[in-house]
């Protein structure tokens, strides 16, 4: 075990820097203070400042930054001890360089994408992506657009409630969320949102209304000790029947999208291969 004095001084170091952090010109002037040195390696307060932050506004200062100080020198120790015993590490240098090579790989990928990627769809390539691939995706659940609200008993302004509900416009749906602030338990107030039952049915007692009884158009209303219930049912959709293409739009975007970053990506290998190709950079041995 660690004797944890030896960390008090980097502690406090690390600490007052932590509080200094209003004063640019002094966190500037501190951010290569070494807080810790083991054998030939030196752990300095630009390497720990932004990992620790917030922890340390959220707990013990002292306790976070000794912690973080005494593990970093624990696995020092350990990685000199496993330099020492493990003799043969060209499979581990084949390893680092490989995962290197892969993670070169994947950050110039990831900026082709966001320099060169087209993210504009439009409606005619998200209908045709949906003509093409609707009977992929099963629905597994009924799914819907309705509105619901869940309100505390006694209703409050039952009448004006009432009046509201019977004509839905953008003006009444601002209306309602109102009411539904003081007055109700639970609501659902965006029309053009889809719901699977499994989602929705914790909020409706069963005795009142099941999947099988949900229809377009179905509007209800009901109570019971606590609470009265409004729904009304915009559009239904059962689980043999197709999904619609405003359920499917998120999904149908993300996957145009992807077939783009694929073909993006192919493009441009196959540039740089030929550009090589015919700089003559590239030799075939065995041919």
């Amino acid at each position: 075990m660690f004797d944890k004095r030896y960390f008090l001084f980097p502690v406090i170091i690390f600490c007052l820097l932590i509080s200094c952090k209003n004063n640019d010109t002094a966190v500037d002037l501190a951010e290569d203070a070494v807080l810790v040195k083991y054998a030939n390696k030196q752990l300095k307060y630009s390497d720990i400042a932004q990992r620790v932050a917030e922890e340390v506004h959220n707990r013990d200062s002292q306790l976070v930054v000794s912690n973080y100080i005494e593990n970093w020198v624990k696995d020092q120790i350990m990685i000199s001890e496993a330099n020492d015993q493990i003799k043969d590490q060209q499979e581990i240098d084949r390893l680092t360089d490989d995962f290197r090579k892969e993670l070169l790989l994947l950050k110039f990928e990831e900026q082709l994408i966001r320099e060169k990627l087209d993210t504009v769809i439009s409606d005619q390539e998200l209908i045709e992506y949906y003509q093409s691939n609707k009977s992929r995706y099963k629905l597994e659940s009924t799914i819907f657009r309705f509105i619901f609200i869940k309100a505390n008993k006694p209703i409050a302004d039952s009448k004006n409630l009432d009046n509201i509900w019977k004509t839905q416009n953008a003006r009444n749906y601002q209306l309602l969320n109102i009411y539904c602030q003081n007055n109700a338990d639970i609501c659902f107030l965006n029309p053009d949102k889809w719901y699977k039952w499994e989602e929705i049915k914790q909020f409706i007692p069963s005795k009142y209304l099941n999947e099988n009884g949900i229809h377009g158009g179905t509007s209800r209303d009901f109570a019971d000790f606590n609470f009265a219930y409004k729904l009304k049912f915009f559009e239904v959709v059962k689980p043999n029947q197709d999904p619609p293409l405003s359920f499917l739009r998120e999904q149908a975007t993300q996957a145009i999208l992807h077939q783009r970053k694929i073909l993006l990506l192919d493009r441009i290998k196959t540039d740089l291969y030929d550009k090589e190709l015919k700089n003559k950079k590239i030799n075939f041995t065995n041919k």
